[in-house]
């Protein structure tokens, strides 16, 4: 499990994110290796964004004297807390260099990501844009420079809505925050891409290009593997899933994330842009 570190002097509901409960934490993983979440990031690109998780088999034993019997591997339904909890201390990356592409259309702007603990840098080749996501329990910290050399300015309110250099994928997407809002409510169970998931639905806090996000969360992996930006009526507008993965040494890191505009009331894409990682090196820079 990631030990992350508590400072005192914190916020008390942020003390809380960091330490999680941890009974419930044991329960629902234990870790072999880690997974980039390059987002949803890019989680995401989970962006993820985070780690491979394997569920380990809880075992209860009733008492003899009660009648009752062993059950065991059990599959419990972790609270929407316990697994906001979880996912905030798994959301660590190895330190990576990542080669890849974003292609929006019939444009492929090519990608460098670098990425090491808590932090996410997105470096576009084409054009003087670099992009910092840095993770925290209370929100994410998006900062943007025009130059390698340049000031990071900070990307605050309706700023945060807008499009990622002309594609699907706006600031606050890459922040994930919605897996911090608070409140989440959970909205039963459902099968994507032949994985069992449980399925949470939260309402931002701040402004947001979303009125709800919809995230569905692998049983097996404990990981997301799909995510959906509302409207008032609650039809899916963004869709974020999961293409691919890459497999080297001890990392797995997503391969290809799809970033939908969906036409409200379908599941028609009006536009959709990929976010590619074609390498992966030991060694970020950061």
């Amino acid at each position: 499990m990631v030990e992350t570190p508590v400072d005192p002097a914190e916020n008390p509901e942020i003390q809380r994110i960091n330490l999680g409960d941890q009974l419930y934490e044991a329960k629902l993983s234990k870790m072999d290796r880690q997974v980039v979440c390059v987002i949803f990031l890019l989680s995401f690109l989970s962006l993820g964004w985070g780690q491979n998780r394997n569920i380990t088999s809880v075992k209860t034993t009733q008492g003899k004297e009660g009648g009752g019997k062993e059950v065991s591997d059990v599959d419990f339904t972790p609270t929407p807390r316990q697994m906001q909890n979880f996912l905030w201390r798994t959301l660590v990356m190895k330190d990576l260099r990542m080669k890849g592409q974003v292609q929006s259309g019939d444009r492929k702007i090519p990608l460098l990501i670098r990425a090491k603990d808590r932090l996410l840098q997105f470096e576009f080749q084409d054009r003087p844009l670099q992009i910092r996501v840095r993770f925290a329990p209370e929100g994410s910290l998006i900062q943007k420079r025009g130059k390698v050399d340049g000031e990071w300015e900070v990307v605050t309110g309706v700023e945060k809505t807008k499009a990622v250099a002309g594609t699907d994928l706006a600031y606050e997407d890459l922040g994930i925050d919605f897996l911090r809002w608070p409140d989440p409510q959970p909205k039963g169970e459902d099968n994507v891409m032949m994985l069992d998931c449980w399925v949470y639905e939260v309402t931002p806090p701040v402004e947001s290009n979303y009125a709800k996000v919809r995230y569905w969360i692998s049983k097996g992996y404990k990981a997301m593997i799909r995510a959906d930006g509302l409207n008032s009526q609650g039809q899916a507008i963004k869709r974020f899933t999961f293409n691919s993965v890459i497999e080297t040494d001890d990392t797995v890191v997503v391969g290809e994330m799809k970033v939908a505009k969906l036409t409200p009331g379908t599941d028609v894409s009006a536009s959709r842009t990929f976010v590619q990682v074609e390498t992966v090196e030991k060694g970020s820079g950061l």
